[in-house]
């Protein structure tokens, strides 16, 4: 077995010790479901990993429960087939549950039509290598930030206690399922999940969990470094919505957002 968050045996996926989820050593990290259901999506419809022809376009990962850290099955069933759109939902199963469900919508590729179409003036980010240690974190050793699991952070701007606009490059530097590589979709598919996370945090910590995510990708990332920047948040009565951009080296390539429930008691409670 290597060093990987999930080892495949008898066709189930084992998580490793390092799958479990910041908050509990029991709960497998969310963000691994959505990396496990890309996983299957790729694999269900033969797609390239460097999406030439076709590729995913939006992925939505449905938070039904917590997936505790016992073995999990995923199946696949395809709801739409055509030329230029497909459609294909994955199922996580857990200790005999549904815990998630994701579906994946498959555009095929063009070319650009012609026209030029108003974007916004975004910020220039420094590159991951030069990126300086955020003053939150100072008393860091250096200013690559990891978590015992190789997940490495090195933050621009912001941090999960900060109430100013948080933008940080992320590097998964393990295998999702044994000595597989990452493809640039399942690497975007582990990172999306902390869209909201990032979003939803403020100088009290993070007081939401997520209910679901949705990537929309105009592309798949290049290279190991994902960096999100927070877009928006707006909350109410406990419930939030909030979204960051998504970008590697070479710029913006995809959108990730949700909605999240506050870990505060419900008011009928």
């Amino acid at each position: 077995m290597t060093n990987a968050r999930f080892h495949l045996s008898d066709g189930s996926f084992v998580p490793a010790a390092s799958s479990h989820a910041p908050w509990s050593t029991d709960m497998l990290h969310g963000r691994l479901i959505g990396g496990l259901a890309a996983r299957a999506i790729e694999a269900d419809l033969d797609l390239s990993p460097d999406g030439t022809d076709r590729r995913v376009a939006r992925l939505t990962v449905d938070l039904f429960r917590p997936a505790g850290m016992t073995p999990l099955t995923v199946t696949t069933e395809r709801v739409r087939q055509g030329r230029r759109i497909e459609v294909i939902d994955a199922f996580i199963a857990s200790d005999g549950h549904v815990v998630a469900r994701v579906t994946g919508v498959v555009l095929a590729t063009s070319s650009e039509p012609p026209g030029t179409i108003w974007q916004p003036e975004r910020s220039q980010w420094p590159d991951p290598a030069s990126t300086e240690l955020n003053p939150a974190d100072a008393d860091a050793s250096d200013a690559d930030q990891t978590d015992e699991n190789g997940w490495l952070f090195r933050w621009v701007d912001g941090s999960f206690a900060s109430a100013e606009q948080t933008r940080v490059w992320t590097n998964d530097e393990v295998p999702l399922v044994d000595d597989e590589p990452l493809s640039p979709l399942v690497r975007a598919a582990v990172s999306g999940d902390i869209a909201c996370p990032l979003a939803n945090a403020g100088d009290d910590g993070i007081h939401y969990i997520n209910a679901d995510y949705t990537m929309a990708l105009a592309r798949y990332p290049v290279g190991p470094w994902i960096g999100l920047e927070v877009a928006q948040q707006e909350a109410a009565d406990g419930i939030s919505i909030a979204s960051c951009n998504m970008f590697d080296e070479a710029g913006l390539f995809a959108t990730s957002g949700g909605s999240s429930i506050t870990t505060a008691p419900l008011r009928n409670d």
